[in-house]
């Protein structure tokens, strides 16, 4: 939580590199599932349900406020998902 606080304080800048590796907190995402159990087990029993970021201001990692958004982290959670149910 303290992270996710720090990231979204327009007060520190971004790294410069940003738009470039913004997606590599994938890895992040998938070692958390990885090391957790009862993180993964919750995750695998969403099943086929698409898994939706619901935020009203983020039209990259979340839905958005008009639902148009990408949803970047609902689909790298549906994918580890996929790849978690195949193990």
């Amino acid at each position: 939580m303290e992270a996710g606080i720090a990231g979204r304080d327009r007060q520190k800048p971004l790294r410069a590199d940003w738009e470039e590796v913004k997606d590599e907190v994938r890895i992040a995402v998938q070692a958390k599932f990885e090391q957790h159990p009862d993180l993964r087990e919750t995750l695998l029993a969403t099943g086929e349900e698409e898994i939706v970021e619901q935020t009203s201001n983020d039209y990259y990692w979340g839905c958005g406020k008009k639902g148009t958004g990408k949803n970047m982290l609902g689909v790298i959670l549906m994918q580890i998902r996929t790849e978690l149910a195949g193990e």
